[in-house]
């Protein structure tokens, strides 16, 4: 019984010791620009508000990753795009902190084509009606979380949650996952797991346990299938909402299990090794 108790200890003692441990730091940035006429209020008028929250990785297994870093730098924040961000100046989470606060006000502030599109549809004279319901324009925001979303053996997944209002009965929502590979130190695409799009384009309807009425599947092949992750033996394939159902159905999580990827002959050399 005792050689039981200590074998039991050591083989948890190994893989405890052979699980990646991803650490974080948490930063905040936001920035508001407002377009008024001077005799209204603050309050009044059109005010945008952009924030971003982030539980950002910091190292892996006690290692700093440049890999991870600017992967999900430019997936996250588009940093070759933006000048205000430069991303070799990025080496600890305080710069980068610097560089996102630079980013907000970047989108907010030299933003032609919302300064244009918000003075043209609702600067104009005679525009008087600025906080109907239909476009409240001092509540407009576009919000930006991310954090570590799990560990799969070696594959890290992370979860962007963009969520935007611009008027409108609702705000828009989505969520979209990474991976990275801490063995390979690189990112995981789809392309790396699945042989055939098509041939899993026939096979997801299946799963979908939706009510009939609300599947889309007729648009799928608009919809970008590479938003997914890898949880409890299932590759699950994340559709925004409206990609394939109504707003009222949210987030659609496709789970499809690995084995049945396997059989099916749609898993890579690599895919083959996920569990």
């Amino acid at each position: 019984m005792k050689k039981l108790i200590v074998l039991s200890f050591v083989l948890f003692a190994l893989c405890a010791q052979g699980a990646v441990k991803v650490t974080t730091q948490h930063f905040e940035a936001a920035d508001s620009v407002r377009f008024f006429d001077p005799n209204e209020t603050e309050s009044e008028g059109f005010k945008f508000v952009k924030t971003v929250s982030a539980d950002w990785p910091v190292t892996i297994n006690g290692k700093k990753s440049k890999a991870l870093n600017d992967f999900l730098i430019e997936e996250v924040f588009y940093a070759s795009h933006n000048p205000n961000f430069p991303q070799k100046s990025i080496n600890n989470v305080n710069s980068l902190s610097d560089c996102v606060k630079n980013w907000v006000k970047y989108i907010l502030h030299d933003n032609v084509m919302l300064s244009e599109y918000v003075v043209k549809d609702f600067g104009t004279p005679g525009v008087k009606d600025l906080d109907s319901e239909e476009y409240p324009l001092n509540r407009w925001y576009d919000a930006t979380e991310f954090k570590l979303s799990h560990v799969v053996g070696n594959l890290v997944f992370f979860v962007e949650y963009n969520e935007i209002y611009y008027g409108g009965a609702h705000p828009d929502y989505m969520y979209t996952y990474y991976a990275f590979d801490t063995a390979l130190n690189r990112p995981i695409r789809m392309d790396d797991v699945i042989t055939s799009r098509t041939k899993l384009l026939r096979l997801l309807p299946k799963y979908d346990k939706r009510d009939k009425d609300s599947k889309w599947w007729q648009e799928i092949q608009t919809v970008d299938l590479g938003n997914f992750y890898i949880k409890d033996g299932n590759m699950v394939f994340s559709f925004t909402p409206y990609a394939i159902g109504p707003f009222c159905d949210g987030q659609i999580d496709v789970k499809v299990p690995l084995k049945t990827l396997r059989a099916k002959g749609l898993l890579t050399a690599y895919g083959k090794k996920l569990k």
